[in-house]
């Protein structure tokens, strides 16, 4: 638990400038696969609801296969880490999920079947 700050004066509040390149700089490897992972369960979304409008059109398919790669192997990730595995791991995770997404991505869409 966080004491509480003295009386009579104000808790510092740490902000950090997300609109520039500074404010993103030292920001770990572990932070941009959560960040990347929200953005896609977000993403995820708007392609679903595109999808049931036009389920036939191959760019909403393509995003859909992509997005749901990425959320769900950046989640397997979360989920190794979570059950031990070292946390000099981060790295090698991050970049065998986005590389894994990728190639199944790849193969599924070269081998689709019309």
């Amino acid at each position: 638990m966080t004491p509480a700050p003295p009386p009579g004066t104000t808790p510092r509040i740490l902000r950090r400038e997300w609109t520039s390149a500074e404010g993103w700089r030292g920001t770990g490897i572990g932070m941009w696969a959560w960040l990347i992972q929200r953005a896609a369960a977000v993403a995820l979304l708007v392609v679903i609801a595109a999808h049931l409008v036009n389920p036939f059109r191959r760019s909403v398919q393509a995003a859909l296969l992509a997005l749901a790669l990425l959320h769900a192997l950046l989640g397997v990730r979360a989920l190794l880490l979570d059950v031990g595995l070292p946390l000099g791991w981060h790295r090698g995770l991050f970049v065998g999920a986005l590389v894994l997404a990728a190639a199944i991505f790849a193969g599924v869409w070269m081998l689709r079947w019309y």
